[in-house]
């Protein structure tokens, strides 16, 4: 009776577990998905040449934006339907370079933003996609 008890207790865990894994899972997808947004919305404003003043409010979405991303890997979240690779916690002081690369590009992007210069934003915009493209090759399951 004791040995079913316990089984069933280990169940009700490893469920309640995994029930935490995929609410986690949930919001690191929409979190990214914002990202994603706010991106592609700064990347067609600057290829259009149009709604420029725009610009900096996706700048500032996705420095806003950067601060959360490195919460949404909480350990137990790599299993279930992810794009995150177990390196993300294999490799915990690599993921961190990434995310803080990401972090300061974030940063320059809407200093860049603010400022309003061509000369900032056109680097700015293309070290932080090279931060999205850093953590991808190595950290993401492609699509």
């Amino acid at each position: 009776m004791k040995s079913i008890a316990i089984t069933l207790m280990a169940l009700i865990f490893s469920n309640a577990v995994l029930a935490d894994a995929e609410k986690d899972i949930d919001y690191r997808k929409a979190t990214f998905k914002i990202v994603g947004g706010h991106m592609k919305s700064m990347g067609t404003i600057l290829k259009g040449r149009m709604h420029q003043s725009d610009l900096k409010l996706h700048a500032d979405g996705i420095r806003a934006m950067s601060t959360i991303v490195p919460k949404v890997f909480p350990e137990g979240s790599g299993d279930g339907k992810t794009g995150a690779l177990p390196a993300i916690w294999e490799k915990p002081a690599e993921f961190k370079i990434v995310l803080n690369k990401f972090v300061a590009a974030a940063n320059e992007m809407a200093e860049a933003a603010d400022s309003g210069e061509m000369s900032a934003i056109g680097p700015a915009i293309k070290k932080l996609g090279g931060s999205c493209k850093g953590c991808h090759d190595n950290f993401r399951a492609s699509d």
